[in-house]
């Protein structure tokens, strides 16, 4: 059996979670390290609570189950939500790979977890990269709804030549060679992986101002402009890219640093978070998929198996052999005016409207 409970302040750091993920299949957005920073973001955010939903073996205490959640109103209705903030790219709840053994009758639980979580009219997991996982038995009359965008991975081996024949055309390979003959012999391309502070920063710095420029003709918000989500990301790099749970890459060309790329590592698979380039100083050489391929070489020397570009439909993705992971999703309504919500929902994501406005109201 299941005990329930909520915490406004979970120790994300602490032993019990370490070991409780190290026995889920999640991801590098589930590791410790992530959801501490991101509590620590959510104090920018004084109109957000913290519901983290805590899943405990009644009878030895053990911890198997985690959620966290935030709850925050938004047009007159409480939603209660994964902990995502449009920083998440893969929301999963962190549970112990034999969590059946402790779920009794589904309707059951469902009723205690509702009166766990306490008010709310609407609750939304989003960004879910699988569409059958065990928390759709905690809500029985819950739903998925596949989003319009997909992620996308590519399965590494342990040489990377080979890799590259099997999962990149001749015609690709040859129009890449050339790109990079061209731009070896007009300057010095480089890559380094930043571990110290100082480099750190300055990299971020011009991560950002690659962004700014790239973005700004494109629908939605850049994030990483907005003080706290930069100082998000630069944090959790200072504090972890030594350890290697964060991997901060800067490209220079003739001793001019020309692209940056974040990421972070777990368990043999790289998730690429954000890219940047200075595409008026080298531009004409395709240095998005130069640079990609660098780092899949070295992902490769490092025995990882796994190079996942995470979410987004960007048409580069498909030149490097991907695979498509669709993503969801969960929807659980709580009241009449949650129903009334998410149907509004659903009518303004059929509509043609602002991007603005959509996002507003999803």
């Amino acid at each position: 059996m299941l005990e329930l409970s909520v915490c406004s302040s979970f120790d994300f750091l602490s032993e019990e979670y370490k070991a409780l993920f190290d026995q889920a299949d999640v991801t590098a957005f589930q590791h410790p390290l992530w959801h501490h920073a991101m509590q620590q973001y959510l104090k920018n955010f004084p109109d957000i609570e913290e519901r983290t939903l805590q899943m405990r073996c009644k009878k030895s205490g053990c911890l198997v189950g985690l959620v966290p959640l935030i709850a925050r109103k938004k047009l007159g209705a409480t939603i209660l939500e994964y902990a995502n903030m449009c920083l998440v790219d893969y929301a999963l709840p962190t549970m112990h790979k034999d969590i059946g053994n402790w779920i009794p009758d589904p309707d059951y639980l469902s009723k205690r977890l509702l009166e766990t979580l306490g008010a709310y009219d609407v609750l939304r997991v989003k960004h879910m990269p699988v569409n059958d996982p065990a928390v759709l038995r905690l809500f029985p009359s819950g739903h998925f709804q596949r989003a319009e965008f997909s992620a996308y991975i590519t399965q590494l081996g342990p040489d990377y030549q080979e890799w590259r024949l099997a999962n990149i055309s001749k015609s690709e390979r040859k129009h890449r060679d050339k790109k990079r003959r061209a731009m070896m012999r007009e300057g010095n391309w480089q890559m380094h992986r930043l571990v110290d502070e100082e480099p750190i920063r300055v990299a971020m710095d011009h991560l950002r101002e690659f962004h700014k420029e790239r973005y700004k003709d494109r629908p939605g918000e850049d994030l990483i402009q907005t003080q706290h989500t930069f100082d998000f990301y630069v944090n959790l790099a200072i504090e972890n890219a030594a350890s290697g749970y964060v991997r901060l890459y800067q490209f220079t060309y003739d001793d001019q640093i020309v692209a940056v790329q974040y990421a972070i590592e777990h368990n043999g698979r790289y998730l690429m978070l954000m890219m940047g380039l200075d595409f008026e100083r080298v531009g004409r050489y395709s240095p998005g998929l130069l640079m990609t391929e660098d780092l899949i070489e070295e992902c490769v020397k490092e025995g990882m198996k796994v190079f996942d570009f995470t979410v987004g439909d960007e048409p580069y993705k498909l030149k490097f052999g991907t695979r498509k992971v669709p993503i969801f999703t969960l929807w659980h309504t709580h009241s009449m005016l949650g129903n009334v919500g998410l149907t509004v929902a659903e009518a303004v994501n059929r509509t043609a409207m602002s991007e603005r406005l959509r996002r507003w109201v999803s």
